[in-house]
């Protein structure tokens, strides 16, 4: 779970700390306690679990939305249980106790499924499109005219005219972005944990991350693929 987790610092990059503002950084804080505090409890479980719920419970101070975060609730769930290891063990073996330990098949076994869960969410992050992501045909509701408008800097009208094929053209003012294709942004796995937007458009000189909102299309658009500026904007279809 550590690694799953700095999986994602190493991606993205170290947030600018001093730059953040004072509820940001308790965030940070909190994300790091979960982090370092499951990485503690492999030496000092009692410790360590304190440290990953304390995170925890600075995360939901700061939003009430990590409480119902999946992904937030395993690591929690789990210093609880390092919490309640270390005050047992700390208490003695009981004298009627048989020794015991788990079994070496089961930890390969565990080990082997972390390993594949870490892989197919490295997949899934740095992937580009991520592997086993399936091809995509545009359906009936995807085709045709999309239009919407940028506000900041200036105001500009924004038009994607997407094809039965895939084939997508791009209009940002009255400059056209031809050769684009819009695909499959996420894998089954994706899909399964709700990462990324569903689809992608690329080519041409514009990229941008779509997912459909209703009867209308949210996109978050660069003006090249691999730009960290843009611009997000919902489309209607005309």
């Amino acid at each position: 779970m550590a690694l799953f987790f700095l999986a994602f610092l190493v991606g993205e990059g170290p947030p600018p700390v001093f730059r953040l503002s004072w509820r940001e950084s308790l965030e940070f804080a909190g994300m790091a306690g979960l982090v370092f505090g499951m990485l503690a409890a492999w030496k000092w479980e009692r410790v360590g679990g304190l440290v990953t719920l304390a995170g925890f419970g600075v995360l939901c101070a700061m939003n009430r939305r990590f409480f119902a975060s999946s992904i937030l609730l395993i690591p929690a769930m789990v210093g609880v249980v390092h919490v309640l290891c270390g005050w047992r063990i700390a208490s003695g073996a009981p004298a009627s106790g048989i020794p015991w330990r788990v079994p070496r098949t089961a930890l390969w076994i565990a080990g082997g499924v972390a390993g594949v869960f870490i892989l197919l969410c490295a997949n899934e992050m740095f992937g580009n499109p991520p592997l086993m992501t399936p091809a995509l045909r545009p359906s009936p509701e995807m085709v045709g005219r999309w239009q919407g408008e940028l506000t900041d800097p200036v105001p500009v009208k924004v038009e994607f005219l997407i094809s039965p094929d895939g084939a997508v053209t791009v209009r940002m003012g009255e400059t056209d972005y031809t050769g684009g294709r819009i695909c499959n942004n996420r894998s089954w796995f994706g899909n399964l944990m709700n990462w990324r937007d569903p689809y992608e458009i690329g080519g041409g000189g514009v990229s941008a991350d779509v997912a459909m909102h209703g009867r209308g299309m949210r996109a978050f658009i660069c003006l090249y693929a691999g730009s960290r500026r843009g611009w997000g904007l919902t489309l209607r279809k005309q």
